[in-house]
């Protein structure tokens, strides 16, 4: 039994980091709201023509990703990809920092050092835990920022699209797998990483023909959109549901576990689109909740 449980460690420590930036992106939307630089959605339609450009961007950015490694300079995405994740790290602590630092002093000190700490360990120590405390902060501050753009109908629209996209680029013109290859290969931070065993090196892993060799090692790769997506629906769910808020909050949430517990723990051949399974739990989970509290009760 102990045997099984460790060899499952991947698989339980990715559960558990996406039950905490999800709470933690809810938590941080409400800070949002509450500092008055943010506002809830008007309506739950709000951001719905939002989807078709985020689609567009998402294959313009697979393409050029795809493109730039084929040519054996994707190395250049790095610097970009580190950019993006300074300035989420940033807008998280312009918050963050807010809510916890008790003079000004503190609270520009953690807002300046956070992405400059994060930045200098993703150039010069670039393990795995360091990408998943990127993935971290990326996933919270992107979740907590998109829920506030888009209603909750957009929301459910939103990772229907993106559930048929991601079906579509692994089984289909497979260029998913291709952005998979180059993200694992150019070390881009796109990926969470759970290793399986100690002493894992992230420049032990390499990836080609969607399969990946670890050096030995047991790993699980999970992209970042995997935990971005159903986290929006978390987020715009609670803030939709504020008058019963524990309901739309934990059935969203436990719907994308469920998904992502399928993906996880069956025997779905490798490698497998994630969102289809994980946005499919969390809209049914907001499905159930506007079910029983606006329509039964």
């Amino acid at each position: 039994m102990a045997g099984e449980l460790r060899s499952r460690i991947p698989e339980i420590s990715s559960l558990i980091l996406f039950v905490i930036s999800a709470l933690f992106a809810t938590f941080l939307s409400s800070l949002m709201i509450s500092s008055g630089v943010e506002s809830p959605p008007s309506s739950g339609t709000q951001g719905a023509s939002y989807i078709i450009y985020y689609l567009i961007a998402a294959i313009v950015f697979s393409a050029v990703v795809i493109l730039l490694g084929r040519r054996k300079i994707a190395s250049i995405l790095r610097w970009i990809f580190l950019a993006v994740i300074a300035y989420v790290v940033f807008y998280v602590w312009l918050f963050l920092g807010a809510y916890i630092a008790q003079t000004y002093l503190e609270y520009y000190i953690m807002l300046f050092a956070a992405p400059a700490i994060m930045v200098i360990l993703l150039i010069f120590k670039n393990e795995w835990y360091v990408v998943d405390a990127a993935g971290f902060f990326l996933v919270a501050g992107i979740s907590a920022i998109w829920s506030l753009i888009i209603g909750v109908w957009a929301s459910v629209a939103f990772l229907i699209v993106f559930a048929v996209y991601d079906y579509i680029a692994v089984y289909r013109t497979k260029h998913m797998v291709s952005l998979a290859r180059v993200a694992v290969n150019e070390k881009l931070p796109l990926l969470f990483v759970f290793p399986g065993e100690k002493g894992v090196k992230m420049s032990e892993v390499t990836m080609s023909d969607g399969s990946t060799d670890k050096g030995g090692h047991k790993m699980l790769l999970l992209g970042f959109g995997d935990m971005v997506f159903p986290s929006i629906m978390v987020v715009a769910s609670y803030l939709y549901g504020r008058t019963n808020p524990i309901p739309f909050l934990l059935l969203p949430l436990l719907g994308a576990i469920a998904g992502m517990s399928v993906l996880l723990f069956t025997k779905v051949a490798r490698p497998a689109p994630g969102l289809p399974l994980i946005n499919g739990g969390a809209v049914s989970g907001f499905l159930i909740a506007y079910l029983v509290f606006h329509i039964i009760l």
